[in-house]
């Protein structure tokens, strides 16, 4: 029993975190989600989205919230959305045809899903050559979905690499801040980087909370 208690006081005095629960994770991205639809709106102004996830519950609660908060800034926008399971489903969901693509993986499904997804949507995009903007969410930026695919197929990376509409939302929980950038692919290397941040927000002491706690 000392043991128990010794152990329980040491994890609240260094701050361990417990685990977000399912509704936890789902009010996590209504916070992330409803930042990123501002930025789709206001920072980058998209005149209308395609906006792609994994079919997980956690990135459908991403983009529905995401979603949201663009369609409440540009009510008139078009819209559209696909939860892709396989590569497969990116010729048969994705359009290609508005001004820009979100790409919005994460959520439950595992790394090795989610980079085949990005691959295929980027392999398309490149192959017709899409010349709309690109956006990355945070997850699927710091997973290293979008370099992954460049390096290992030359045809993303010259494309991606000479794209300058390519954008991604950062969060840097030290600062308590979100940013949105403008970032680019080493046409060399392959490798993910950021070209020039573009704007921040402050996260609320809530949201930065469950933020912590996710990682």
């Amino acid at each position: 029993m000392r043991l128990f208690w010794f152990a329980l006081l040491l994890a609240l005095g260094l701050g361990f975190a417990q685990p977000l629960t399912l509704g936890e994770q789902y009010l996590l991205r209504g916070y992330t989600g409803n930042a990123m639809g501002k930025v789709w709106a206001n920072n980058l102004r998209f005149e209308g989205l395609e906006v792609l996830t994994n079919n997980s519950s956690i990135c459908a609660s991403l983009s529905g919230a995401a979603i949201a908060s663009y369609l409440e800034a540009r009510p008139n926008a078009q819209v559209a959305t696909a939860a892709l399971s396989s590569a497969d489903d990116v010729l048969r969901l994705v359009s290609f045809r508005l001004p820009a693509l979100a790409l919005l993986f994460g959520g439950q499904t595992d790394a090795a899903t989610n980079n085949a997804l990005v691959k295929a949507v980027l392999a398309e995009a490149a192959q017709r050559n899409y010349g709309g903007a690109i956006f990355i969410h945070v997850r699927t930026w710091g997973l290293g979905s979008v370099g992954l695919a460049a390096r290992e197929d030359a045809n993303i990376r010259r494309y991606l690499s000479a794209k300058n509409n390519l954008f991604a939302v950062l969060v840097d929980g030290n600062a308590g801040e979100v940013r949105v950038a403008q970032v680019r692919i080493n046409a060399t290397t392959g490798e993910q980087e950021v070209a020039q941040v573009l704007g921040s927000q402050k996260m609320s002491e809530t949201w930065l909370a469950l933020f912590r706690r996710s990682l």
